[in-house]
């Protein structure tokens, strides 16, 4: 990986002692704090330069969340096996694992402010491109019914670095989001889903000027919880 790729390793290992933090909270037994933890089924689309060089594919991801009086926490580790769109160009498939750390602080009504970071690496390397980035956003969280939520959310994609170099303006990337929680036996399990857009609107120069590279990737997930 070239010096202006993230560091990888680093952020695993970051994002590994968020969620040891998470998982240590609960004994606490402070007020209005609730903490769960569970797998999940992930399935996913992307795509690099054009929509030719297309890819779908599908894996598993372990959710970690915790809520504690007016701040929440969400951590999300994935990994996805990309195989060729048979509609596209690509040939090679690829593996991609994905660290997804959001911080939140509730502000007013259904509006809380979101900070955190992601980090996407590719295996084998520059098959795909590596990725990590800084998020920056708000969620918007609505009560649908007894039990039933669901969470919009959406915001910027801020200082991403890229294995195979290249760069992005400052509004160049964005990425938007849609959860949804059931609660089941009692508030015990949560039935979860999710899904989350990135589009990084990346350019890299040749040496004859700046070229449109854009990155995109579509996630989903579907699994449960354990609430404690």
């Amino acid at each position: 990986m070239r010096r202006e790729g993230w560091n990888v390793g680093k952020m695993e290992r970051v994002a590994g002692m968020v969620a040891v933090m998470l998982s240590i909270v609960p004994s606490f037994h402070l007020s209005a704090q609730h903490f769960a933890i569970g797998p999940q089924i992930a399935f996913g689309d992307y795509r690099e330069i054009s929509a030719d060089l297309r890819y779908n594919g599908g894996g598993i991801a372990a959710k970690a969340t915790v809520e504690w009086k007016k701040f929440s926490a969400d951590v999300v580790l994935s990994k996805v096996k990309y195989k060729p769109d048979s509609h596209g160009t690509a040939t090679t498939e690829f593996d991609a694992s994905e660290v997804d750390v959001r911080l939140r602080y509730y502000i007013t009504g259904p509006v809380s402010g979101e900070l955190g970071f992601i980090n996407r690496k590719a295996d084998p390397e520059f098959e795909a491109q590596s990725v990590g980035a800084i998020t920056a956003g708000a969620q918007m969280a609505y009560v649908l019914g007894p039990g039933v939520r669901m969470a919009l959310r959406g915001g910027l994609l801020l200082g991403a670095k890229y294995s195979g170099g290249g760069t992005t303006s400052g509004l160049g990337a964005l990425q938007l989001g849609l959860g949804l929680t059931v609660d089941a036996l009692h508030g015990r399990v949560r039935v979860t889903g999710d899904y989350g857009f990135q589009r990084f609107s990346r350019k890299t120069d040749d040496g004859s000027g700046p070229l449109p590279a854009p990155i995109q990737q579509s996630l989903g997930r579907i699994g449960f919880a354990v609430v404690f």
